[in-house]
């Protein structure tokens, strides 16, 4: 009997220790489940969205554009506080875009804007009689433009130009340019493919030009120190070199000039043809020099100039 008790209490034993160890194996399992588990979540967490990188990169690029054009106003807000306090224009203020060339330098088109729209259409009048008579006002525009061209500190930028712009923005007059060093901003331009002389002419024939309506542009050099009347003897000599335009015809008008290569032309009122009594004597053609008129060369339209490239026949 006692025998049989003990046999039966050993393999209890036997039962508890393998239930011990079965126990043990489950538990192992549960936990390599549960490591698998957090293994597979942290991997699909670690494994970015290639949508979100995109968004997140096109997110980084806004912001650096942003940045950059804040940036630029700021730089063009200093500028123009900089020069209201030492280039200040009655009635006017300063509005001055900043912008990089392809070689890396930094320029500044400096706009010079009226106050008002009742000032400014009288400048404008003012810009249009300065072919007849000088204003001093707009004598005084271009000495300020000259002093802001020559004066402004290298490290604010370079001054490209300087340049009076109307209340609405439908008209430019360029007061000074500096065309040695000019650079344009980087990107498509409608005249880049043509010489500063060719956008010139067209430029003062769409402003001064008799006749607009013509088939042919016809540009001629005239050294100095040719008589402005070829066929009178008393006739005085063009001090320097000049350009005269005329159409074709003689109702098209002609306009003779000499640039200043700063947006301003020096008009002759000399005619195409000369008609008269002559000799008309020296001071008849002495006052004719005397009396020539700086006018300042709008930019006009790009297409109406190339429109006028298209007509030039350069003798």
């Amino acid at each position: 009997m006692k025998k049989r008790i003990i046999v039966l209490t050993a393999c209890m034993m036997t039962g508890l220790v393998l239930s011990g160890c079965s126990g043990e194996e489950g538990q192992n399992d549960d936990q390599a489940s549960d490591d698998n588990v957090e293994e597979t979540v942290a991997a699909e967490e670690s494994s970015s969205d290639p949508k979100e990188d995109g968004e997140e990169n096109s997110s980084s690029s806004t912001e650096e554009a942003h940045a950059e054009e804040a940036a630029s106003d700021s730089s063009s807000n200093s500028i123009d506080t900089y020069l209201q306090e030492n280039y200040k224009v009655d009635q006017a203020h300063y509005e001055t875009d900043v912008w990089e060339s392809d070689s890396g330098v930094t320029n500044l088109t400096v706009n010079l804007m009226p106050d008002t729209e009742a000032y400014s259409q009288e400048m404008d009048k003012k810009f249009q009689n300065g072919q007849s008579e000088v204003e001093e006002d707009i004598e005084s525009l271009f000495d300020v433009a000259a002093r802001i061209m020559k004066e402004l500190p290298e490290e604010k930028g370079r001054v490209d130009s300087v340049n009076w712009v109307s209340y609405d923005g439908e008209s430019t007059v360029t007061l000074i340019q500096d065309y040695e060093h000019s650079e344009k901003p980087a990107g498509d331009d409608a005249l880049s493919k043509y010489s500063d002389e060719q956008i010139e002419y067209a430029r003062v024939w769409l402003q001064l030009g008799p006749n607009q309506d013509i088939d042919e542009l016809n540009v001629r050099t005239i050294p100095a120190g040719e008589k402005l009347n070829p066929d009178d003897e008393t006739s005085a000599v063009y001090p320097e070199d000049v350009i005269q335009l005329a159409g074709s015809r003689l109702v098209d008008g002609s306009v003779t000039y000499s640039g200043n290569g700063d947006g301003t032309v020096n008009v002759y009122n000399v005619p195409l043809r000369w008609d008269g009594k002559y000799p008309a004597g020296k001071a008849f053609y002495n006052e004719i020099i005397e009396s020539t008129k700086l006018v300042p060369v709008e930019t006009a339209e790009d297409e109406e100039v190339i429109r006028l490239i298209q007509l030039q026949k350069i003798q």
